[in-house]
């Protein structure tokens, strides 16, 4: 009984199977690769869109795009990240469909600018935005621009301060903590 050296496509990695498939283009090694991550670019489109029919949806137009863009992709190892920078991308479009699908009639928006409550809250928005210069100039609010501004992850934040993860975490919310404690002081009262 002899035994093949060339792996099953169960067994092969998710590089070998991109690879392979650039060379071949057989659509069963797609296949394998759609049924490893298929369930999970689900998962995560559900996780941002909140809604579980337009997140399937989302993942299968995410699987065609992988599927029609592969032969492009320059190397294979980065084959997950790929996957999902593009359904990264199908869910920020589909965020900005949804946004300009629920814009209030202009003559709407003006008689809710007219209300006293409306006003009271556009001056106190207004009155945060022109303190929030000042407020970022704080050293608490050094990592808060770094994550906010700069868009630096956890894991980013976490190799570039030297802290584990959950101490990252805990500077973020202390960060976010003092910037109101010193609005509130400085420029809540005024």
């Amino acid at each position: 009984m002899q035994t093949s050296n060339f792996p099953t496509q169960a067994e092969m990695t998710d590089a070998q199977l991109v690879g392979e498939f650039q060379l071949t283009h057989n659509n069963q090694l797609f296949a394998e690769l759609y049924n490893r991550y298929h369930n999970k670019v689900r998962i995560y489109c559900l996780k941002s869109l909140s809604d579980a029919t337009a997140a399937e949806d989302v993942a299968q137009e995410v699987m065609l795009k992988a599927f029609e863009k592969l032969p492009t992709l320059q190397n294979a190892q980065l084959w997950v990240a790929w996957l999902f920078s593009i359904a990264r991308n199908e869910v920020l479009n589909t965020h900005k469909r949804n946004a300009r699908s629920r814009m209030e009639p202009v003559d709407t928006c003006f008689t809710l600018a007219d209300e006293p409550a409306d006003i009271e809250s556009m001056l106190e928005k207004d009155q945060k935005l022109a303190a929030l210069p000042v407020l970022l100039e704080t050293p608490a609010a050094r990592i808060l621009k770094l994550k906010y501004i700069e868009g630096r992850s956890i894991e980013q934040l976490s190799k570039q301060l030297n802290m584990n993860e959950s101490a990252v975490k805990m500077r973020l919310l202390r960060a976010r903590q003092k910037v109101v404690h010193v609005y509130e002081h400085q420029y809540a009262r005024a």
